[in-house]
Parts: structure tokens; C-alpha cells; sequence
């Protein structure tokens, strides 16, 4: 049997033969020929069976084609029901022009939702229970949820019985809180939904008296029917952790508390709380994650001025202008102390509020976690293969380590680490093999920037990885190429610095761009960089003459500007840099904000703008500095 060789390109796929004479025949391109086929029947008015009348409309349809496409129409017209046979059937709850939309994607698969539409045709899908219809709502509604809207949308959610969309709506909520806070549509919510939001660990209040607040407004503002609720609501205000003044002056002073005898008992905890302290343990005397916590950025390790390799992890606080020290990196325990294995050219990374490193040059296959809450690093699963001067990031959850060297040769090996089940998996290998490189991840992609190939080139390859196809692409190079270089995700945008650039790159994922933010007056080969309180810190690095560097810059996307923002006690390069929740008490608070001072090792701040330039030079080879890592 001869066959023609366009034929599987053309109209379908190969896919068996057995003995010459047999052949098993994909049509790949059946199944839309059928569906134009129906959707040309339907507009010419042939073969339908059925009138669907919905106002003054009436919509010639096929019934196997409804039913095969809802659940609604299925049990319609596949039981015993009146409409199985009869030819007009009248339709409730749904106008024309949203049934023209269901019906276009009934017969092409497409349709066109807009802001103005989404919640009739969400409605109508739910209804008509179109299911992949609801499903494309409600990714729409998430991505176009703003503080104006994003109750309206919950209510939504709730009435259709959307549980996906419901917690991703109330986790914006919680996390966008003080914003909501503002219209007036928060004050409609449900008790159940305003409760379940108010019990959050996460929510973003920066103090307690906000939320007893918020509960007061929503009961002033429906009185008459919401006061009996008042005592069910006010479980979830964490009363015992309000200031001891304001809860004597506004809360035990307020009128509509003090007609309440059932919000008696929850004041009586929060009296005793104060009185006893920590005697007192319920879910309202746990602090929330934002009350006492701050966002600081972590120098992990690193290498000193003698080459000296530190063990020490030190976060600085910028907002209270702030350092504390915390757990030392883990030791690796020999016979004799001078055996001990020190961390040298790891790499680290966040998930979850802990730390991840992994690798290094006498710690090839080590990984360690730090857990802030204990202060303590934790060992887990080994790394399958060992290696130093990679990357870690984060993506969907997992940890990936990837590419590096492993003492012979630059390896383009890339595993995965599953927290849940604490184990490592391999993944696609990298394009092209590097170390001493950047990588970040953004939208579901992970992406690794320049590199050395070996010892003495740079790159300017930009390899892009998809966990869905579990495969890499190469995406647009960067301006120059270079080494010893690191990236961090901030808003829409991986910025890149260190090596021989004595520049900030940004790369747009979203447009596959580069660009030059902002230039420095010497190298920072090896530095770090992290995003912290909506701005970008860069810490350390080796300049030019292979010195380490002791200063810390800090970009500001907002103002446009690169200032110094202090200066460490040592200088330090080939660190790691992470951002993390640290938590506080008020007497950490008051003593922490000691140490960020002179005397304490770190110098009052010094502003120093640079030129931010928007036009990207000349691509150029970027020697790398003269340090072990390059």
C-alpha cells in the first residue's frame, strides 16, 4: 500500500503500521472539520431540531451538539422530560445576547469576554452549567481583581458556588485588606464571608484596632439586623492583642459593646490577657503574620578581604533601620573543627518564608532550610548531583537547582526539589552549559541569564525554562555578556546585576526586552541583590581591583534613583541575598533600631544619585573580575 508521504502533515498522524499491509490513522484534523461542519449547519439552518427562545429571539440549534456541550441540556434531552420533544423550547434567566455568546462557543469554541459581559455570561454558563465557560470567567475575574471590585466579584463566586475563585478573591482580599477597606461595597459582605476573612493568620493590618474597627463600621452600618450578629464577628478581632489604652478608651467605652452582654466573655479574655500575659493562649492572643513582622533582606555567608570565607547570616530591617543577627550557617561536623566543611560558592533561595541553600564547593551535595519562626537551619534531601557556582529558584512550588560546576567540567544538569515529599527529581537539562550565571523566575517560567561556558568566556544567552513542557527555549540575550552576575523578579521585570557591568539591567519577560536602568561607578562582580519594601537592594560584590565592597545600594523604582543605603561592617562578595518575614516583638523593635548605627558598624546613610540612562550601549564582552568564583 503506497501512501502519500504529505499525507500525515496534511490530514492526520501515522501513528502504527504492522506487517506493510495495516495501517492505523490518526486524523488530527477531524475533529475541526466536524465542528465547522456543525457551526456552518447551524448557519445555514440545516438538520437543526430544536428552537431555543429566549426574549423575542428564537436560536435554530442541534440537540445532540447542547447536549454533548452541557450538563443542562444532557439531562434535558436525554431523560424522559417534555422538552426532549418538543421543538420551541422557552428559556429563563438569561437574555438574547448572552445566549448568542454561549452559542457561539457551543459551535467554535471561542468567545469574547469583556469586563461588561463576564458576569452574564458567568451567570448564564453556571446556569446552563457550561463548565469550561465558568472556568474561563473565572480566570478572567482574577486577573481583573482591583480593591473597587473585588467583593462584587466574592459575592459572585459565592452565589455560583465557585470555591477556586472564592479563595483566590478572599486571599486578595486578605492580602489587599486596609485598600478593601475603603469602599463602601466591603460593608455589604456576608457575616459568614466577613468572619472567614477576619480569622486570617494573613491578614494585612499593621494593628489589631484596625480590624475591631472594621467589625464596628459593618455592624453601624445594617444596625438594626446586624447587631445580634455583633458577638459571632467580634470572635475573630484578636482583642487581647490591642493596646491595653485603646482597648479601655474605645472598645469597653463603646456604646453598642456595652449593650451587648454576650461580647461579655470575649472582653473579660482579653482583660485577663493583659493582666497575665502569656498565661492566656487562644487563637485571639496569636499575633497575625503582619502585625509583628517586617520584610528584611538576608547576607548569607560569604567571602571577606583575606579570602576568608564567613559563616554568619545578618538581616537588615530598612524600614526600622535595623540589623540583627541570626542562626549561623549549619556545620558540617568532622573529626577536628579545622575539618569542619565551610560554605563556599553555594546558592540560596525563599520558599515558603524559609531559606533554601544548597551546593558549594566542600558542601557539594548538602541542602539546608532556614526556619525563621525557630531560628534554626534544618538538613533535608540530598542533592543528586553535587555542584557549586549554580542557581536555585522557585516555581510552582518547587525548589530547582540548577546548572554549575562540579569540579571537572560546567554541568547542565537541573533538579527539583518537592518540599512536601522532601525529594529531589531531575528536569530538562539546561541548553547550554554554565555557572556563576543569574536565574529568576516570573509567570511560570524560570529563566537563566549569562554565565561563563568555562573558566575563561562569558555569555549573553538568556535560556528560558517551561516546567508545562519541561523544556528550554533561548530568549533575547542580554545587552553585553558577563558572569558572576545575579537577578532577582521585582513587579514586572528580572533585574540583573555584578560581573564587569558596572550597570543595572532589567529584562521584560512579558516583551522579551532588555534594557539599562541604571549604571554604578565601579564593578560588582559576585554581589547580591534582593527586593525588599517595593525597592531593590544590592549588597557587597568585588569591584575592578578584586576589593571586596562593603557598601549597600538601593534602587527605587518609583523615584528613579540609586542611593547608598548603608554600609556593612565587612565587606563581602559571592554571599547569597534573600528577602524574608522576620518576625518581631515591641522590645525587639526598640533594641533592634540600636544596632543599625556607626558604633554598630554601619554608617549613617549616604544618598548618591546616579544617571539613569535608557538606552542600552553597544553590546561588549564583559570581562569577569579576577575572584575564585569567576
Amino acid at each position: 500500500m503506497a501512501l502519500n508521504n504529505e499525507c500525515s502533515t496534511k490530514m492526520g498522524e501515522l501513528v502504527e503500521v504492522s506487517s506493510g499491509e495495516k495501517v492505523k490513522f490518526d486524523d488530527t484534523g477531524l475533529s475541526l472539520m466536524l465542528q465547522n461542519g456543525l457551526e456552518n449547519l447551524r448557519l445555514e439552518n440545516s438538520l437543526t431540531d430544536v428552537i431555543l427562545c429566549v426574549d423575542s429571539r428564537e436560536f435554530s440549534c442541534h440537540r445532540v451538539v447542547l447536549a454533548a456541550a452541557s450538563n443542562y441540556f444532557r439531562a434535558m434531552f436525554c431523560n424522559d422530560l417534555r422538552e426532549k420533544y418538543e421543538e420551541k423550547i422557552i428559556l429563563k434567566g438569561v437574555d438574547a445576547e448572552t445566549m448568542n455568546i454561549l452559542l457561539d462557543y457551543t459551535y467554535t469554541s471561542k468567545m469574547l469576554i469583556t469586563k461588561q459581559n463576564v458576569q452574564k455570561v458567568l451567570e448564564a454558563a453556571s446556569l446552563f452549567q457550561f463548565l469550561r465557560m465558568v472556568d474561563a470567567c473565572a480566570s478572567f475575574l482574577t486577573e481583573a481583581l482591583q480593591p473597587e471590585n473585588c467583593v462584587g466579584i466574592l459575592r459572585l463566586a459565592d452565589a455560583h458556588s465557585l470555591h477556586s475563585l472564592k479563595q483566590q478573591v478572599q486571599n486578595y482580599i486578605i492580602q489587599n485588606f486596609t485598600q478593601v477597606l475603603n469602599y463602601e461595597e466591603f460593608l455589604e459582605l456576608p457575616a459568614d464571608i466577613l468572619c472567614s476573612t477576619l480569622k486570617s493568620d494573613d491578614l494585612y493590618v499593621t494593628e489589631e484596632a484596625q480590624v475591631f474597627e472594621t467589625v464596628m463600621n459593618w455592624v453601624r452600618y445594617k444596625e438594626s439586623e446586624r447587631l445580634s450578629l455583633m458577638p459571632y464577628v467580634l470572635e475573630n478581632v484578636r482583642l487581647p492583642l490591642l493596646d491595653p489604652w485603646y482597648f479601655v478608651e474605645t472598645v469597653e467605652a463603646d456604646k453598642l459593646i456595652r449593650q451587648c452582654p454576650d461580647v461579655f466573655p470575649l472582653l473579660q479574655e482579653a482583660r485577663m490577657y493583659h493582666l497575665s500575659g502569656n498565661e492566656i493562649i487562644t487563637e485571639r492572643t496569636k499575633p497575625r503574620m503582619h502585625e509583628f513582622q517586617s520584610e528584611v533582606f538576608m547576607i548569607i555567608g560569604g567571602c571577606t578581604k583575606d579570602e576568608k570565607f564567613v559563616a554568619e547570616v545578618t538581616c537588615l530591617d530598612p524600614l526600622r533601620r535595623s540589623r540583627l543577627e541570626v542562626a549561623k550557617l549549619p556545620i558540617t561536623e568532622q573529626e577536628t573543627e579545622n575539618e569542619n566543611k565551610k560554605w563556599v560558592e553555594f546558592a540560596c533561595i525563599t520558599l515558603k518564608n524559609e531559606v533554601y541553600i544548597s551546593g558549594g564547593k566542600e558542601t557539594k551535595h548538602d541542602v539546608w532550610k532556614y526556619n525563621a519562626s525557630i531560628n534554626k537551619w534544618i538538613q533535608i534531601e540530598y542533592l543528586n548531583i553535587g555542584r557549586w557556582r549554580h542557581k536555585m529558584a522557585v516555581l510552582g512550588g518547587k525548589v530547582y537547582v540548577i546548572g554549575g560546576f562540579d569540579g571537572m567540567q560546567r554541568i547542565n544538569s537541573m533538579e527539583a526539589y518537592d518540599p512536601f515529599h522532601n525529594c529531589w527529581s531531575e528536569a530538562a537539562p539546561l541548553m547550554v552549559n554554565v555557572s556563576s550565571f543569574a536565574a529568576a523566575s516570573y509567570k511560570k517560567r524560570l529563566y537563566v541569564i549569562g554565565g561563563g561556558p568555562n573558566g575563561k568566556l562569558a555569555t549573553d544567552k538568556t535560556q528560558c525554562y517551561d516546567p508545562a513542557t519541561n523544556s528550554w527555549s533561548l530568549r533575547a540575550p542580554m545587552p553585553v555578556e558577563a558572569k558572576c552576575i545575579n537577578a532577582a523578579s521585582f513587579r514586572d521585570h528580572i533585574y540583573v546585576v555584578g560581573g564587569a557591568m558596572k550597570a543595572l539591567y532589567s529584562y521584560s519577560p512579558q516583551e522579551d526586552t532588555w534594557c539599562l536602568v541604571t549604571q554604578f561607578s565601579h564593578e560588582r562582580a559576585s554581589c547580591g541583590i534582593s527586593p525588599c519594601n517595593n525597592k531593590l537592594f544590592i549588597t557587597g560584590g568585588r569591584d575592578e581591583r578584586n576589593e571586596v565592597i562593603a557598601t549597600v545600594l538601593c534602587w527605587d523604582p518609583e523615584t528613579q534613583k540609586l542611593t547608598e543605603e548603608c554600609v556593612l561592617p565587612r565587606g563581602v562578595s559571592h554571599h547569597g541575598s534573600v528577602t524574608l518575614r522576620k518576625s518581631y516583638t515591641p522590645v525587639q523593635k526598640q533594641r533592634d533600631k540600636l544596632l543599625f548605627t556607626p558604633a554598630n558598624g554601619i554608617a549613617p546613610v549616604r544618598q548618591r544619585n546616579f544617571a539613569n540612562l535608557a538606552v542600552v550601549p553597544k553590546k561588549k564582552t564583559a570581562e569577569a573580575t579576577n575572584v575564585s568564583q569567576c
